[in-house]
């Protein structure tokens, strides 16, 4: 149409075969089909061109004919307004359905992670639920067994017809009774103030060949008391080496593992060593009793826990021992593992750092996340 106007509009022949020939690439646009804006900018370029080949063949137009040119004009700008703002608000569409789409996608993954980790939690809690209530369970045996113990021999011993020997007798049975019971609930009382976040350091500066010394008799007293053939020994590589730490955390760590090497060791042998290895201790407590199964190496050191079933029935146990021993040690910094002692029993290895000054110290306790918690 606007060709059609621009050649009423002249008079000149060759402008008429110009637009003759521009109308034929219109047409040959049109009919390959390329893209609408492509035509627009054709036209636009080529227009111009037409229009100044004859400018002095203009006709005079009257007031009306300016008009509709005029208008016409208007009209085309108002088109081509219009198709940019249309042009401008589907990419803009397309933009907000990308993001939209991107933002599906994220909310997907995060809602697929968040129920994973939703379906974990349930479980743990399921199982910390089960393990607490055979905790629990088990307590009752725990706690009942020694107290009906002290209650029976305690009788006893009130008795007249008893003999003075058999009244020694039963006042020691009584006496381990109560230091089993005693033992039971200071691993309740520990395992409650780790969880409630009120555990205390106060580290001091000690010689380990001392200590060692003191708890090996204390140890070896233990093993005679069981009436058990258990060769008990103790090595340090430098009897002058020097530890700053928590002693009483230390001597809990050590009497915890030594106990559970006496409990699961009928016979053979039980023993300490205690290394440096550049800037930390190594301890290692060996027995050749009935060991841990493969299994059970990783779960040993959770809290309720214990090696196989027939194993617990038969040596008893809270399963909280364990559980302690690892919490201290990752308090005092350290680390520690077991690994089985072939042909029969088990390895308890711990390292403990050997702190040269405050400053490697405050550093390190920094570091845990108990501290930070």
């Amino acid at each position: 149409l606007f060709l059609c106007i621009t050649n009423i509009c002249y008079k000149n022949k060759n402008f008429y075969n110009i637009n003759i020939l521009f109308l034929g690439r219109f047409y040959y646009l049109h009919q390959t089909k390329l893209n609408q804006k492509v035509m627009l900018i054709y036209i636009l370029i080529k227009l111009p061109q037409s229009l100044a080949l004859s400018p002095l063949n203009l006709i005079k137009f009257n007031k009306n004919e300016y008009l509709f040119i005029l208008t016409f004009i208007i009209c085309l700008a108002a088109i081509l307004i219009m198709g940019i703002e249309l042009y401008r608000q589907k990419t803009k569409k397309k933009i907000q359905l990308k993001k939209l789409e991107s933002e599906v996608v994220r909310l997907k993954v995060a809602i697929s992670e968040r129920t994973k980790n939703l379906e974990i939690a349930l479980e743990k809690a399921e199982e910390s639920n089960r393990l607490k209530s055979l905790f629990l369970a088990n307590m009752s045996h725990e706690i009942r067994t020694p107290l009906n113990s002290i209650l029976g021999f305690s009788e006893l011993i009130i008795e007249n017809e008893i003999r003075s020997d058999q009244k020694v007798l039963y006042a020691a049975q009584i006496l381990q009774n109560g230091q089993n019971l005693l033992k039971l609930f200071d691993q309740i009382f520990h395992l409650a103030i780790f969880e409630a976040g009120k555990v205390t350091i106060r580290k001091e500066e000690f010689n380990l060949y001392d200590m060692l010394e003191k708890l090996f008799k204390k140890t070896k007293h233990k093993i005679n008391a069981t009436e058990k053939n258990i060769h008990f020994t103790f090595n340090i590589e430098n009897p002058n080496f020097r530890i700053r730490t928590d002693l009483s955390k230390l001597k809990l760590i050590l009497e915890n593992l030594l106990d559970n090497a006496i409990k699961f060791t009928d016979k053979g042998i039980i023993d300490i060593t205690c290394l440096k290895l550049d800037n930390h201790f190594l301890f290692q407590i060996t027995d050749s009793g009935c060991g841990i199964d493969e299994i059970d190496i990783d779960i040993i050191f959770d809290p309720f826990t214990q090696g196989s079933e027939t194993l617990r029935k038969i040596k008893g146990g809270s399963g909280l021992g364990l559980s302690n021993v690892k919490n201290y040690v990752i308090l005092l910094g350290g680390k520690i593992w077991c690994t089985r002692n072939l042909p029969t029993g088990t390895i308890f290895y711990f390292t403990l750092p050997a702190l040269q000054n405050v400053e490697e110290e405050f550093s390190l306790m920094k570091s845990l996340s108990f501290f930070k918690n």
